[in-house]
């Protein structure tokens, strides 16, 4: 009984933290990104990426 308390309660954690909303990042897009795409300098790395 205390096995399937575990897993329920699990498997909740588990939703709530696959629906919780992404977090945004700033930068702006370059005016070079592709029709439909966001590209930016990601500073980390010192590469573009595109979503």
């Amino acid at each position: 009984m205390h096995f399937r308390i575990f897993v329920a309660v699990l498997a909740a954690l588990f939703t709530l933290g696959a629906t919780l909303p992404a977090s945004a990042h700033g930068g702006g897009c370059r005016k070079s990104s592709p029709p439909g795409q966001c590209c930016h300098m990601e500073k980390a790395t010192g590469r573009a990426h595109c979503h």
